[in-house]
């Protein structure tokens, strides 16, 4: 009986350990999914969870942010933007990690859009070469890194290669990182193929709306657009056959963000959370994640707020002032005494 208690005590205590290392993560960004798992930035880190959901794994750690992480076509590889030396440029590392690789080495910004369907080859948007650097063209690159080759298109901002690599789906610009909603202005965005052959193009949507993020998928292409009813960001379906165009989600409360296709889902983000919606059913589900983190940076640290001042008063006699800086109000003397955290709101 003592050592079925002491292991009851030994499981309970590393259950509750578990328990309080988990975070709320509703601020999961950019998924991917692959055959068999789903990719995502959290924490400004890449990480990597079953498909079914459950406990997510960190990839990466290092002091740079990663975005737009993206399974290669046979999920053995991810590849990502990263901001490890001051500039955002193209690496890829295997799925369940291991070492980077730097694919790109300019000095401007390089934001990973997708795998050539072949799996040889990487596209991305940068403004490298457009002059002075107010807009973004598509290059294409080898995994294994080497000189990028420029796309025949004067403008790109987000863009899939087609199943036979010979056309694209693209917008030419993006309202995808403004804070405006409901816009229909001249920045709204349509959706467009390029034949990179024949050097033509179609507009698919053609409307007022904002649509971004093509997806293709045999003869379908999917997109996010606000254009329904209620002005919400949900995914739409185009079909290359029909020429048709319909809705196929009816988010009404949050915008869906940044989705993303696999060979037969389609991930996304509302809310915080994450879904993934069923090419052939057309049907989603909430993928629930568990974030276990070791909350470093939630410990208790000094932080010099000299250059964090927003408002100060002085005392009616001269010998202290009140200082806000960083969400807290300081009393601080003029000559000497101590320097007082009158509100420690940041204290638990």
């Amino acid at each position: 009986m003592k050592n079925l208690a002491l292991l009851t005590l030994v499981f309970l205590f590393f259950l509750n350990i578990n328990t309080e290392a988990q975070v709320n993560a509703r601020m999961m960004q950019y998924p991917d999914v692959s055959a068999t798992h789903i990719t995502f930035t959290y924490g400004g880190d890449v990480w990597i969870v079953a498909k079914e959901g459950g406990t997510a794994y960190k990839l990466t750690s290092a002091k740079g942010t990663e975005l737009f992480a993206r399974f290669s076509p046979d999920g053995k590889q991810i590849a990502f933007s990263g901001n490890y030396d001051g500039n955002v440029d193209v690496y890829v590392l295997p799925s369940l990690g291991g070492l980077l690789k730097r694919i790109t080495y300019h000095g401007m910004s390089d934001r990973l859009l997708d795998w050539y369907p072949d799996g040889s080859s990487l596209l991305f948007a940068s403004s490298r070469e457009s002059g002075k650097q107010r807009f973004n063209q598509f290059f294409k690159v080898s995994k294994d890194g080497g000189l990028p080759e420029k796309l025949p298109l004067p403008y790109g901002e987000f863009g899939v290669i087609s199943p036979d690599g010979k056309k694209i789906a693209y917008t030419p610009r993006t309202t995808a990182f403004r804070t405006w909603k409901r816009y229909r202005g001249g920045l709204s965005t349509n959706i467009f193929i390029f034949d990179l052959e024949k050097k033509t193009s179609e507009n698919i949507t053609n409307n007022i709306s904002d649509n971004e993020f093509p997806m293709w998928s045999g003869t379908k292409i999917y997109f996010l657009s606000d254009s329904g009813a209620n002005k919400k960001y949900n995914i739409w379906c185009y079909d290359l056959s029909s020429k048709q165009t319909k809705q196929l989600t009816n988010f009404d409360n949050f915008d869906i963000h940044f989705p993303s296709i696999g060979n037969s889902e389609i991930v996304f983000e509302a809310g915080g959370l994450l879904y993934l919606f069923d090419l052939t059913t057309e049907k989603y589900r909430e993928v629930k994640i568990n974030m276990v983190s070791d909350e470093s940076t939630l410990m208790a640290r000094n932080e010099n707020v000299e250059k964090m001042i927003q408002n100060f008063s002085l005392s009616y006699n001269g010998n202290r002032t009140l200082f806000e800086a960083r969400g807290e109000v300081f009393s601080v003397p003029t000559e000497y005494g101590p320097v007082i955290n009158l509100t420690k709101s940041s204290v638990e």
